[in-house]
């Protein structure tokens, strides 16, 4: 008996196989970065919408009333709110600076807290033009 019959022999990989096993590898993990990005996003997405209530007035009150949608998007740390707004009138939306504000204000007056008047004037202006 020879050497050769207790020895496999092992070819060594074309150069398609490894290309092959390489283009597997990244497939997989674009895939599992896809599912992971996906995942973060439904579970932002499942948080919703929350509805605040703010004071009446001008011009608060029929920016709201004249806009489709007025998003308040904040982040509470401590006894700071960090927040900003969008507005959507027709095809545009707005997107406001983004402001800090003080908790209880912000409990109080959400609108009045994350925008400026003199903004939320120029912006009830564009709903009648």
């Amino acid at each position: 008996m020879s050497v050769e019959e207790y020895l496999p022999i092992v070819k060594p990989p074309n150069h398609e196989e490894l290309t092959m096993k390489n283009t597997i590898k990244s497939c997989l993990a674009f895939s599992i970065t896809l599912l992971f990005l996906s995942v973060s996003s439904a579970v932002f997405a499942g948080q919703g919408l929350e509805k605040l209530y703010t004071k009446t007035g001008y011009p608060f009150e029929p920016l709201v009333k004249r806009s489709q949608l007025v998003r308040i998007l904040y982040q509470r740390q401590d006894e700071t709110v960090t927040c900003r707004t969008e507005i959507t009138q027709g095809s545009i939306v707005w997107e406001g600076q983004e402001k800090k504000a003080r908790h209880d204000d912000f409990i109080t007056e959400p609108l009045r807290s994350c925008l400026e008047r003199s903004e939320a004037k120029r912006l009830l202006k564009n709903t009648y033009q």
